[in-house]
């Protein structure tokens, strides 16, 4: 699957509209005053959990948070373009050699959209709240699927790479394996 079908199939079933930057970039004076909090409390809760902790080298946290701030700042300026989706792809592939699973970005990808929710809460009536996180929370659930999608078909690509074998051997390879994983599983159940 491609980067721009995953984009367009992601479109479609998270709801998302041109409207949503729109509605980022419409309140980006209020938001901004949130990045600091956002980056503390994201790399706080990294660094503190020691699977998550691992991931990284010593003394890279400034440069780590400058990316997270540059990131921040282009989503609720609402700068979301085609470059932009691309680059998030891109972050799945990075993600591998660090060893920043999946679920680890899912999780954080959460705690962001935690964070935010509460500050147009406290921030905003609640119709305005609710309009300004369900345009982030869109924005960003597509983030979450094409960074995951990013690093899925990275894996495989680079799986493909190596073995010289072909995406379709390898596909065939796989799911011959998950039919007899799942048959073990209900023979377990």
């Amino acid at each position: 699957m491609s980067m721009q079908s995953t984009l367009e199939d992601l479109k479609v079933l998270t709801r998302y509209t041109d409207n949503d930057p729109v509605i980022l970039q419409s309140v980006v004076s209020e938001t901004s005053a949130w990045k600091e909090e956002m980056t503390q409390a994201f790399y706080d809760t990294l660094y503190g959990h020691s699977s998550t902790n691992a991931v990284f080298r010593d003394g890279e946290r400034p440069a780590r948070e400058d990316t997270l701030r540059n990131w921040y700042d282009i989503v609720t300026g609402g700068r979301i373009d085609d470059q932009f989706w691309q680059w998030q792809w891109f972050v799945g592939l990075i993600h591998i050699p660090r060893g920043i699973t999946n679920p680890f970005m899912l999780g954080m990808m959460s705690c962001v959209q935690q964070l935010f929710r509460s500050k147009c809460y406290e921030t905003f009536e609640p119709g305005k709240a609710e309009e300004i996180f369900g345009a982030f929370k869109r924005v960003t659930d597509i983030i979450a699927g094409l960074i995951a999608e990013g690093y899925f078909q990275s894996y495989v690509q680079a799986m493909e790479r190596m073995s010289g074998q072909s995406r379709t051997l390898i596909d065939r390879m796989v799911y011959l394996e998950v039919e007899e994983m799942i048959a073990e599983f209900r023979q377990r159940s």
